[in-house]
């Protein structure tokens, strides 16, 4: 397999729609020696048809680059790995179960370990990316052997004026809170990218570009955060052996919570507050013990809060998420 080779992994739970949008802009892509594995999360909407679909009619195309394989079983590291063996694939998996963003991605991860990438790109079905996106990352990682994870440019696909984050975030140990670099720029401001990298402490998981070594050496995403906090997990694990990029030129176009459905009327939804709010404990009680103090003291407020606004839902799974109890809808 050629130097740089990658295996590109996008989830899809209940996302058909924006998971082909993804697609269409990875046949795009200008660089070449690349798969797509496409894990479905067990979705109970039509997504695998629509996904299938686009498969089907993307064959028949005459500018196709890719062969297409559809593997159906629940646990890929059973079998069927032959045709993983080469780039050029498109790839479609189901997962079997929804555990969840870490576990559905691992799954794609699993099965393109198997062959032999020098590269991985997890990157959120709810984006478009533009079509230098995946050279600039490469390059950027062959300039920096030590970056285990480097981080795009992530744009809101709403408004491509705006940024949403310069690669990853930020963490402020004395508050447990992630703040994302960048956020709300305009495309067109200066930016200092070495000094980005070195406020970087995790980058966003909607583009992560993770090295073959990395995921050798530190393993796979934690998988009991179900949603949120993986990331920073991830990163944290990974030091000090491994630094973090950010390819300024590698342009994503998110959506932001599609991916995920855990938007609410454009607010967060219960689900979304309650795996917040878990993951951030989780995360703080594993590697940032300094920062409970105000986490505990934030939700507990939050949950006021929502119970002075009579919004029993967020209030109730709020106090599970602190009480360690699961979410019950």
């Amino acid at each position: 397999m050629k130097k740089n080779a990658t295996a590109i992994v996008v989830l899809n739970w209940n996302g058909g729609a924006d998971t082909v949008a993804c697609l269409e802009s990875l046949v795009a892509l200008h660089a070449g020696d690349f798969s797509i594995y496409v894990v479905d999360n067990d979705s109970r909407d039509d997504s695998l048809s629509q996904i299938r679909q686009w498969l089907v009619a993307y064959a028949r195309r005459g500018d196709a680059r890719f062969a297409l394989v559809d593997l159906t079983f629940a646990k890929p590291e059973q079998g069927g790995l032959a045709a993983q063996e080469a780039v050029g694939h498109i790839t479609l998996v189901q997962a079997g179960r929804n555990g969840g963003y870490a576990a559905g991605n691992n799954v794609g991860l699993r099965l393109a370990m198997q062959a032999d990438f020098d590269y991985f790109w997890i990157l959120n079905n709810d984006t478009e990316v533009d079509a230098g996106a995946l050279t600039a990352l490469r390059r950027r990682m062959a300039d920096a052997p030590q970056i285990g994870i480097c981080g795009s440019t992530l744009i809101y696909a709403h408004d491509r004026t705006r940024v949403q984050a310069r690669g990853g975030a930020a963490f402020i140990a004395l508050k447990g809170r992630g703040i994302p670099i960048g956020a709300f720029q305009t495309t067109g401001d200066a930016f200092d990218a070495g000094a980005i990298e070195q406020r970087l402490r995790y980058v966003i998981g909607a583009s992560m570009f993770v090295r073959r070594d990395f995921i050798a050496k530190v393993g796979l995403m934690a998988e009991d955060y179900f949603l949120y906090w993986e990331e920073i997990d991830w990163a944290t694990r990974g030091r000090p052996e491994f630094t973090l990029g950010y390819a300024a030129d590698s342009l994503v176009f998110h959506k932001v919570g599609a991916s995920i459905g855990t938007s609410d009327g454009g607010a967060s939804s219960p689900l979304s507050e309650f795996y917040m709010a878990r993951g951030r404990l989780m995360y703080c009680l594993r590697y940032s013990r300094v920062s409970l103090p105000f986490v505990l003291f934030e939700s507990m407020r939050s949950i006021l809060r929502w119970v002075a606004k009579a919004d029993w839902p967020r209030a109730w799974s709020l106090a599970r998420a602190v009480t360690g109890r699961p979410y019950l809808g």
